[in-house]
């Protein structure tokens, strides 16, 4: 009994130095030793983080680096909004950082930042908001617009679509541990240990498709193309260039019907509204692009997926080139 007991002991020292350590770190690298301050915790259709980008008296901190509160007159800029397929987390890349490092290789006196503003998990509802309240300040010269299966998958969670997706968001599978109840979120809320440790075993991802059935797509398309059309609309109101992507997906997943019907539909928008549309989904059909989920990209995959934005985006850089009057450096 005393060496259960002195066992039990010992097990809670080493979680607590664990935990004491892990805040420590936290700490270290700005994020809060009780708790992280950019921690996004509203349940509002939105997933556990908050969107880009962070806003402080320095400038607009995006996920591959920050940009100026004051646009340079010289500056060209790129938002690229899209779910955890423009993150590109697991990659270790991020197609925005190669077609920024490409961009600029055209040696012309106006610099090229693309910036990415893709969140897990979010679909046209967070790109809409996330424009409108925060992006438009950074005073983008194009953005672009790579979502399709976030979008789908609100058919899969409830009874039914609604116009906000809070049938999917609202769910424990999205919601930030702080909204949930249980032994779990308990925990959660009281070790900050816990909490990291609990959203990498349930982390944020696209499920597993073969879990779900097939069901009535329809409505949610429909939440899909008005979720579009008022992102080109606000766009051009603000005389901001927009690219439309197709997205693409491994073999398994490339034909299913809802995930065609959503494709198509940013073709027909992109063709309607008179804005850019790049194939992504044609582009990209080798499966060994794709991780074992269907969806998210390899390190290789999302090389290719920077090689198809950049021939359309290019062409719409020089045309802004032009209109800033950027002189070609020479040696």
């Amino acid at each position: 009994m005393k060496k259960l007991v002195l066992l039990i002991f010992i097990f809670f020292i080493v979680l607590l130095v664990l935990e004491l350590a892990w805040r420590i770190y936290l700490f270290r690298i700005g994020r809060g030793f009780f708790d992280d301050p950019r921690e996004f915790i509203s349940p509002f259709f939105t997933t556990y983080e908050e969107p880009r980008p962070f806003i402080t008296s320095a400038g607009f901190e995006f996920r591959n680096g920050k940009v100026s509160l004051q646009k340079p007159s010289n500056e060209i800029r790129i938002i690229s909004f899209g779910g955890s397929t423009t993150v590109n987390a697991r990659a270790g890349i991020s197609y925005p950082e190669i077609l920024e490092n490409k961009l600029a290789e055209n040696g012309n006196s106006c610099s090229v930042r693309v910036l990415n503003a893709g969140g897990d998990g979010y679909s046209t509802a967070h790109t809409l908001v996330n424009l409108s309240l925060r992006n438009l300040d950074v005073k983008p010269d194009i953005i672009t617009v790579y979502e399709n299966i976030n979008d789908l998958s609100a058919i899969w969670f409830g009874d039914g679509v609604t116009s906000d997706y809070a049938n999917k968001y609202n769910t424990d599978f999205y919601l930030d541990f702080r909204h949930r109840t249980g032994v779990i979120a308990e925990l959660t809320k009281v070790s900050r240990l816990a909490r990291f440790v609990a959203s990498k075993v349930n982390a944020i991802a696209f499920p597993a498709h073969e879990n779900f059935p097939n069901r009535d797509y329809t409505r949610g398309l429909e939440y899909f193309k008005r979720n579009l059309r008022s992102i080109v609309a606000i766009a051009k109101a603000h005389k901001i260039r927009v690219v439309l992507a197709s997205q693409a997906a491994r073999s398994d997943f490339r034909s299913h019907q809802g995930f065609v019907a959503y494709n198509n539909a940013v073709r027909a928008l992109a063709e309607e509204e008179g804005v850019v549309f790049i194939d992504i989904a044609s582009a990209l059909t080798d499966d060994d692009l794709f991780l074992n989920d269907s969806i998210h990209n390899n390190r290789k995959g999302v090389e290719r997926l920077a090689e198809a934005f950049y021939g359309p985006l290019s062409g719409l850089v020089e045309q802004v080139r032009k209109e800033k009057q950027c002189t070609v450096n020479t040696p």
